[in-house]
């Protein structure tokens, strides 16, 4: 059963610093991914995390959650498996979106099949765990589902603090650098608004697809809504993107423990 219960909460919280120490703020896509399997890892029941676990070899969801980048330069087919690219003017999402299935939604649904299958290689289903925790956080990632013709961002220029960057950098890493919070912080923050939240039931729901479309709705309102014709992201901008930083990483947190606890948990 997911921790969401006032005794619960509380050993969540005494538990959220000894986990594990966590380092200086980072890069987004360390101290992002961290975060988000931290705060999860605490939403699972003991069954789940101790299944989860072993298939780890013993590391925490945290310290697997960066494996799937720093594999990417030796299996670079796997380079497409981090995003899809859904144009900021659709509406829904369709399958011609994810070519062979080989973008972030269809490699986490295989994935997530894996893990599930108990008749799986253990290797195999170790392997997909390690998926599962990084491309979940992908997911959330605004402009990892939305693009506006400039591939995520990737090619559109903008400046941040005085910096020269581009706009997929600057909400994967530049933007939760400025807010100067330490993995710690963003762990204890996250996980007090559990017992505060009335819609986890909601936030479960739907399909991958789904929450990768809220992704892209985010990516098409926010992070290009937004955007100064100066391509300046300024402290107005820095403002609004703060709280659609801290809320995709809630929300990747509690459907990750949902999708470990659905494939580890007990029948």
């Amino acid at each position: 059963m997911i921790l969401l219960g006032t005794v619960a909460l509380s050993v969540a919280l005494a538990a959220a610093p000894a986990l594990e120490a966590g380092p200086a703020p980072a890069r987004w896509g360390e101290l992002g991914h961290r975060t988000i399997a931290r705060t999860a890892e605490l939403q699972l029941s003991g069954h789940a995390r101790r299944a989860a676990r072993s298939l780890l070899s013993g590391q925490s969801l945290a310290e697997a959650s960066t494996w799937a980048d720093q594999v990417r330069k030796e299996r670079p087919a796997t380079s497409p498996w981090h995003y899809v690219n859904i144009p900021i003017w659709e509406s829904g999402y369709r399958p011609e979106f994810c070519p062979r299935a080989a973008c972030v939604i269809g490699t986490l649904e295989s994935q997530q099949k894996i893990l599930a299958d108990r008749s799986a290689s253990r290797a195999d289903r170790a392997e997909a765990l390690r998926w599962v925790i990084h491309l979940v956080g992908d997911l959330h990632a605004p402009l990892h589902a939305g693009d506006r013709g400039d591939r995520g961002g990737n090619d559109l220029r903008v400046e941040l603090e005085g910096r020269q960057t581009n706009l997929h950098a600057a909400w994967d890493s530049g933007l939760l650098a400025v807010m100067q919070r330490r993995e710690e912080e963003l762990v204890k923050m996250l996980v007090r608004r559990i017992p505060l939240r009335g819609d986890l039931a909601q936030i479960r729901a739907g399909t991958i697809a789904d929450w990768a479309m809220e992704s892209h709705d985010r990516a098409r309102d926010v992070v290009y809504g937004l955007l100064a014709p100066t391509l300046v992201l300024d402290g107005a901008y820095r403002i609004a993107a703060a709280p659609v930083i801290e809320d995709q990483m809630f929300r990747a947190s509690v459907r990750l423990a949902w999708l470990i606890e659905q494939a580890l948990g007990e029948d």
